[in-house]
Parts: structure tokens; C-alpha cells; sequence
């Protein structure tokens, strides 16, 4: 089934359950009712329709209908939460809108200012604060007696809470996210547990102060004169002696978080731009200590408001992609072949976002459709011109377009991966030869990637050779493992057998000792090896590099001319990534007009050539520049691509000396 198939499925399903439900939606508010209906008549379901719904919105949509006919529905509370903020409205006789009486100010162009709550707004306020779920405390009425919330079955006290504990407000800029999130930390502040603890979380402290400031805006209307409420830069809270405790506080991301929580609402503001660094986030850090203490709570929430953004992996991203895929069980549960669970249904949201075949770039730069699709709130607070003006800055600017379309068109920019050279290929160029044949009385100058671990992996050196006579290149490794690291890898059988033909020296103990390569530097110079450079990784080499740097100084030269980083990003490897595809692919003229393959580049028979070979695959950057460099292809510990990036590192090395000389 094509993507579109199943979208028209779902549309389907979620017009028939409408026509046999639908009724309720008016009953809490005319708006959630014409929510529905625009669903239903502009996603594409006739030929005619102009689609402006994404199939994930559909398929909420189709979830919170469920949810309102399985579960108890507290339709007072969803229209007090409507009514509390955008106040009393009335039309006029040419049906606009007017503010009346009540609500709260928010800003705008025009200054501070009354706003009614959009279609879609209501849609989220309804899937938040209106389905319920009676839950078993696990206590009897031996134990206590029953609270207002609760009834007695059994013996045992059921208690009436609020269905949803996380929502998600997946949307593009100009969509309201921090005036929403700002309301609803608002409702906890005021109206939620009577010690209720709120967190606005951040990546930055800059964007946490923002909605925490926002926030405040709306409570000091409640109290201009601040004799109830206490209002500092980061903190919130009930002055002494007031029938509330409530608190609020502006947490970042990397700062350090006090023990003691008690958190009833998490606000991840932004959460979409909160990386892995290795296999963790500080950002996901910080909301899941938030989350660890809210155990005792009987009606928490964790509330993300987010854009896309160009990081490749991240807490948020898994977790959108873990939604869509539990979203698409919506029409599974219609048909009956698979049945919802209450873990299942704690959680909603609303995703803003393109359809999967709208991805291409000039589809989102050109159809009006796409961007009524993702932003809901065009011609209302954001103009078509905006967008226009956008489209036409990223025709002439990559990082503009970039921005575009993470954050107008709300489109993860996910890095487009290559395939490289196969093992058969590198193995095709492999001669029996070594570092230590390439002397400089025979024109070799030797340049040096080096890259050192911190014992659990792959440690040592690559040797991009040069002959200033032939203009090839030669690559030969020296690396090295530590004899604990080796006992416990997934490919511990293979590395005892490439140790075993003397490829691979394993060290004994459980850390990398840095005397070994740069004892086989120092020997290789007595054999008449001419080192031009020494290229190494700044993570985790400051012991070798102060090594080999004290040694270049005792030969008399230059530490900071021989021995320099090399960073291993975009920027640094393009350029031998290019260089070292037309090394490998030089074709000559065989003399018969034939076009014959001649490799400027070769290397030692050391079988983890195409071994890591095999590993790497290509990366490009995310700013438009098509940028390539060299990264795993998968996670794994058997993944090795150290002597490939290493072998870079030489080029580039060779590359600066070059320079220097042509000076």
C-alpha cells in the first residue's frame, strides 16, 4: 500500500467514525466540530479537494474521536481552559468576531491583545484536558476514605484523572508554540495541584528564560500589584500565607539539576534540537530527571512544543518516529485487528509537517497547498508573502534554504548517505609492500594520521605516503588494541587472527600505552623514513601528541609546523574525500584510444583496509555545500572506520605541505 493509499484509508475511516460521532465535538465547542469538518474536505479525499492535512494530523484526529466516545469526557474543564484565556467573544452582524469581556492579553504587531483560539487550538486543548480514565489507586477504603475524585468499587478506590500525560505540538515558526506552551503552564500554575511544580526546559537558558518570561506575562495579570505571586528571573511562586504553593522555574539543558523535584508539568520547549552526543543528551537528560519526579503525582504532563531541525539523532527524533509509528495503528484498531491500550492512549499530539511524497525541495518552495499544510496559521498571524520572501533568500543562499526548510516547512534535513569504495575495490589496489620501504632516498615523504581512543577501540597511525617523483600514493597503517578491549569485541576471533599475521598489535592490559606508536615513529626515522606531518584527532590525543611533539623538538624541529589537528568534520575531509575518488578512478589513454584504469594510489596487503573500507560510507553535510566525509555505517563495535579517516587525515597533511612548498 502506497502512502498516499493509506492516507485516503485513514481519511476514510475517520469520515465514518465522524458521521456516527460527531455530534459530541459541538457539544464541547462549535470550533473542534469545524476542525473535523475542514479535515474532511480539504485532504485530498475527492479529487477536488485541495489536501491541507497531513496523514499524522488525520490519524490524531481520528485518535481523539476514539478517545471521546471510549473514555469519560470532562467537557467543563475544556471549555474552562478555552474560556480562561481568550475571555467572552460575540459576532457582529457581518459574522467577525469581537472581543467582549474577560480572557488574557497576549502580545502582537499591534501591541497587547485578545485572541481567539483557532480550530486547531481547540483540537489541543480537547485532546489535554478532556478525555478521563478511572484508575485503581491500589488502596482500599480500609486504608482511607475515598477523595472527591474517586468512587469505591469493590472496596477499592477508583479515581477519576485526566487521560493525557503527553502531548506533542509538532509545528513550524509563526505557529503559536511558545504563546501555547506559555498558557498551559499557566493553567498548572493556577489552576493544577494546589503545590503544583512547573519546569520550562530548554536546550538554551536564553530560549527556557523566553517562555518562562512569557509565562509570566499571563500570571501577572492575575495579579499586577504582586501581592500574591512573587516574581523573580527565574523563579515563580505563591508569596506566603496565599491558599496556593504553586512554583515555576526556567531549567537549560547542561546546567545542573537540584535533587528534590517534585515536578507536576515538564515543558520541553524546542525539544526537536536536542542532540546525541555519543549516546547521550543533555537536553533529554534534564526532561527525564524532570519526569523521574513526578512519581506521586496523580495528574502529570509532559508538554513538548518543537520544530524540526538539522541535528540527525536525538531524543525527539526518535520519539516522533516512535508516534507516527503508533499513529498508523489507528486504523488498525477501526478495522478491529489490533485493540488500544491505556499506555497507548496517555499520550496525543498534533503534527504539522508535509506529506512523505511533498519532500522534494521545489515541491515545498512551490505549492501553496504544502505550506496551508504545515501552517495552519497563515493569513492569520503569518502571510503568504513571509513565506514567498523566504523561498526566494534560500534560491541564492544554502544556510538560508536549510532554514527554510527545517523551520517553515517543519522538514527534518536528515544527511544524505553514499555508498564508498567496496572491499573488492581497495583490495584491487593492494600491493606487498610497507611503510618501511618508502625511503626518501626512493622520493617517498611520509605524512601521518593519527587517532587515539581511550583503550576500547582501535588506536594508532596512518601512513599517507607520497613519491615526489611518480606522484603516487601509498597507505600503510600501524594500529593497535588493548588486550581487554580485544577479549570482549564482537569480532575478537578476527582481530586475534589479523594480529596473529602481524597486522594488529594488541597491548597487553586494559589501557592503550601511547610509547608504542610513537617507539615505531622514532624507528621508522632511523630507517630512513621521511616524515612531512603528523595529522591527529584533538579528541583524546594529548598524551601521544605530546610525545611525538617532544621528540620533533628533540630532532631539532618545529612541533607546531609538524604536528597540527586535524578536525574530522565537513569542512576539513572534503577535499580528500575528492581527492582520494580521483586517485582511485584515474583513467589514462592506453596509446589505442582506450580509456584504462590507472590508480595514483595503493596500499599495504593489510587485510583492515577493506575491512574498514567496508565500514565507511559517505555523509553529507547539512548547509547545502555538499560536503562528504567519511562515517560508519552503523553503530555497532564490529563498525571500524579509524585507519579510513586517518588515511584522510595523511591527505590532508600532504595537501598543507604542499601548499607550504608551492609558497
Amino acid at each position: 500500500m502506497t502512502d498516499q493509499e493509506f492516507k485516503l484509508k485513514a481519511l476514510k475511516w475517520l469520515d465514518r467514525n465522524y458521521a456516527e460521532n460527531g455530534s459530541l465535538l459541538s457539544e464541547i465547542d462549535p470550533r473542534l466540530d469545524e476542525y473535523y469538518v475542514h479535515l474532511l474536505n480539504h485532504s485530498g479525499l475527492n479529487e477536488t479537494d485541495e489536501d491541507v492535512h497531513n496523514v499524522n494530523e488525520i490519524l490524531g484526529a481520528l485518535k481523539l474521536l476514539r478517545q471521546l466516545v471510549t473514555y469519560p469526557v470532562n467537557i467543563d474543564k475544556v471549555k474552562q481552559v478555552i474560556r480562561l484565556r481568550e475571555g467572552q467573544w460575540e459576532k457582529d452582524e457581518r459574522g467577525l468576531w469581537h472581543h467582549v469581556s474577560g480572557g488574557l492579553k497576549n502580545p502582537g504587531t499591534m501591541g497587547d491583545a485578545y485572541y481567539r483560539w483557532q480550530p486547531f487550538q481547540v483540537f489541543i486543548w480537547t485532546a489535554m484536558y478532556g478525555p478521563q480514565v478511572w484508575i485503581d489507586t491500589g488502596v482500599t477504603t480500609a486504608d482511607r476514605d475515598p477523595l472527591p475524585t474517586e468512587k469505591v468499587e469493590d472496596g477499592h478506590l477508583i479515581d477519576l484523572r485526566r487521560l493525557c500525560t503527553d502531548f506533542t505540538y509538532f509545528a513550524p515558526r509563526k505557529t503559536d508554540k511558545t504563546g501555547l506552551s506559555a498558557y498551559n503552564n499557566f493553567l498548572f500554575f493556577m489552576l493544577e495541584d494546589h503545590d503544583c511544580e512547573i519546569y520550562c526546559t530548554a536546550n538554551s537558558q536564553q530560549q527556557a528564560s523566553l517562555l518562562f518570561k512569557r509565562t509570566q506575562m499571563l500570571i501577572r495579570q492575575m495579579d499586577p500589584q504582586e501581592r500574591r505571586i512573587r516574581f523573580t528571573s527565574s523563579q515563580t511562586n505563591w508569596r506566603n500565607g496565599q491558599p496556593r504553593q504553586a512554583q515555576m522555574w526556567a531549567l537549560s539543558a547542561g546546567g545542573k539539576t537540584k535533587d528534590g523535584l517534585f515536578a507536576q508539568l515538564c515543558c520541553a520547549d524546542e525539544f526537536g534540537s536536542a542532540a546525541y552526543v555519543g549516546n547521550k543528551s543533555d537536553m533529554g537528560a534534564l526532561v527525564n530527571v524532570v519526569l523521574s519526579s513526578m512519581g506521586p503525582r496523580r495528574e502529570p504532563m509532559l508538554f513538548t512544543s518543537t520544530t524540526a531541525g538539522t541535528i540527525q539523532t536525538g531524543p525527539f527524533i526518535d520519539k516522533l518516529a516512535a508516534m507516527k509509528q503508533e499513529l498508523r495503528k489507528e486504523v488498525d484498531y477501526c478495522e478491529g485487528t489490533a485493540t488500544p491500550t491505556l499506555e497507548g492512549d496517555r499520550w496525543m499530539c498534533i503534527l504539522f509537517e508535509p506529506d512523505a511524497w511533498e519532500l522534494d525541495e521545489e515541491v515545498l518552495f512551490t505549492s501553496k497547498s504544502v505550506r496551508r499544510k504545515v501552517n495552519p496559521m497563515l493569513g492569520i498571524t503569518v502571510q503568504h508573502s513571509f513565506y514567498d520572501q523566504a523561498i526566494a533568500d534560500s534560491r541564492l543562499d544554502p544556510l538560508k534554504k536549510l532554514e527554510t526548510i527545517t523551520k517553515l516547512f517543519n522538514v527534518y534535513q536528515q544527511s544524505t548517505v553514499k555508498d564508498w569504495f567496496k572491499p573488492a575495490e581497495i583490495r584491487e589496489v593492494q600491493i606487498p609492500m610497507r611503510v618501511d620501504d618508502c625511503k626518501a632516498e626512493d622520493g617517498w615523504i611520509v605524512f601521518c594520521g593519527m587517532d587515539f581512543s581511550r583503550g576500547d577501540d582501535l588506536n594508532g597511525d596512518a601512513f599517507c605516503c607520497y613519491n615526489v617523483r611518480t606522484g603516487e600514493f601509498f597507505g600503510d597503517m600501524d594500529v593497535y588494541m588493548s588486550e581487554e578491549a580485544v577479549n570482549r569485541s564482537p569480532i575478537r576471533e578476527l582481530l586475534l587472527k589479523w594480529a596473529s599475521e602481524g597486522w594488529l598489535t594488541i597491548v597487553p592490559g586494559k589501557t592503550f600505552d601511547p610509547s608504542w606508536p610513537v617507539n615505531r615513529i622514532i624507528e621508522l626515522d632511523g630507517l630512513g623514513i621521511d616524515f612531512g606531518g603528523f595529522g591527529f584527532d584533538p579528541m583524546n590525543a594529548k598524551t601521544v601528541v605530546n610525545a611525538i611533539s617532544q621528540w620533533v623538538f628533540e630532532i631539532g624541529l618545529d612541533p607546531k609546523q609538524l604536528v597540527v589537528p586535524v578536525r574530522q568534520n565537513f569542512a576539513s575531509y572534503n577535499p580528500a574525500v575528492n581527492e582520494f575518488d580521483y586517485l582511485m578512478n584515474r583513467s589514462v589513454d592506453d596509446g589505442n584510444g582506450h580509456m584504462v584504469h590507472a590508480p595514483l594510489v595503493h596500499f599495504s596487503m593489510n587485510p583492515l583496509w577493506p575491512y574498514c573500507f567496508g565500514c565507511a560510507i559517505l555523509k553529507e553535510s547539512n548547509d547545502g555545500m555538499r560536503n562528504f566525509k567519511p562515517v560508519k555505517r552503523s553503530e555497532g563495535a564490529a563498525c571500524k572506520v579509524d585507519p579510513v579517516q586517518m588515511f584522510l587525515s595523511g591527505i590532508i597533511m600532504h595537501d598543507q605541505y604542499e601548499t607550504q612548498i608551492n609558497k
